[in-house]
């Protein structure tokens, strides 16, 4: 089975809509996908609609929440996420308010810098999705300011970075916490992006974290095998993605370009009908 659970669509900072993401991820053989947007379902059910045309790819509804701590950004992907949930839709209303007034105090930032961008500008590369660091780094490309996206994180954007911008901010525990009250599956995002990804792991198993993202570009092997090992000691479900934004905004990742452990899709789907059970939703 051809499977990527990790994919970014326009409704938040990838290239694609939901339509052409779920179309030429029919064209790449897929047979199961997740939309895993940052923080925002709003792209879910035009995809899930593309999907019915033909019947595959199987459209998981997914997110990516932007958690933060000490150490710096923690995401925590969410799977079969309950999309009636008004609790959740609540929340996530306002981490898209902050993301929008955040935008607009980095260019601030920026303007500061002697690097004026226009907000119009960016707004239309975000194309009404939830507003992030990666389009204002398109931005700046465009205005020649860098020399590729990398380099606007690298050089201005990045945590700490001389137009950074701190979010409203959401611990892990809490992103945990709140998928869960979507009837959703947490799981771990590209641990090897963090400084201590054990340290992480074991914060959260006790808050209930369902899963970790073992295949991943940037896991390395010997963190691939790390992972493994903790996901059997703490039971946690082994998941994988490319964490796909199209090659505008990530040009060296292609879709379906990673194979998550076997029988991933099936672990979560049973720990989010489980999840549904216990919150007493009907069968």
């Amino acid at each position: 089975m051809r499977v990527d659970l990790h994919l970014h669509t326009n409704a938040s900072d990838g290239q694609y809509s939901p339509t052409e993401l779920v179309n030429l991820a029919r064209e790449y053989s897929l047979e199961v996908i997740a939309i895993t947007d940052h923080d925002t379902t709003d792209g879910i059910r035009e995809a899930q609609e593309a999907s019915q045309i033909s019947g595959m790819p199987l459209v998981i509804p997914g997110i990516e929440l932007s958690a933060e701590d000490s150490t710096g950004d923690v995401h925590v992907l969410g799977y079969h996420i309950d999309l009636e949930s008004a609790y959740f839709e609540e929340r996530l209303a306002a981490f898209r308010a902050d993301r929008y007034s955040r935008g607009q105090r980095i260019l601030q930032r920026l303007a500061g810098l002697n690097l004026p961008l226009d907000w119009e500008r960016v707004l239309a590369i975000a194309d009404g999705g939830s507003i992030g660091r990666p389009h204002i780094a398109r931005a700046m490309l465009e205005a020649g300011y860098v020399e590729s996206v990398r380099d606007a994180f690298d050089r201005y954007l990045h945590n700490g970075g001389p137009a950074y911008v701190a979010r409203a901010r959401l611990s892990p525990e809490e992103a945990v916490e709140l998928i869960h009250s979507a009837a959703g599956v947490a799981v771990l995002a590209h641990p090897g992006l963090l400084p201590d990804y054990a340290a992480v792991i074991r914060r959260l198993v006790p808050v209930g974290l369902d899963g970790v993202e073992v295949v991943h570009p940037s896991n390395l092997e010997n963190v691939r095998l790390n992972l493994r090992a903790l996901a059997q000691q703490y039971n946690l479900i082994m998941t994988g993605g490319t964490d796909f934004h199209g090659p505008k905004v990530k040009e060296h990742v292609t879709l379906g370009s990673v194979t998550p452990p076997d029988g991933c899709v099936a672990a979560l789907q049973a720990r989010a009908r489980q999840r549904r059970q216990e919150m007493g939703y009907r069968a």
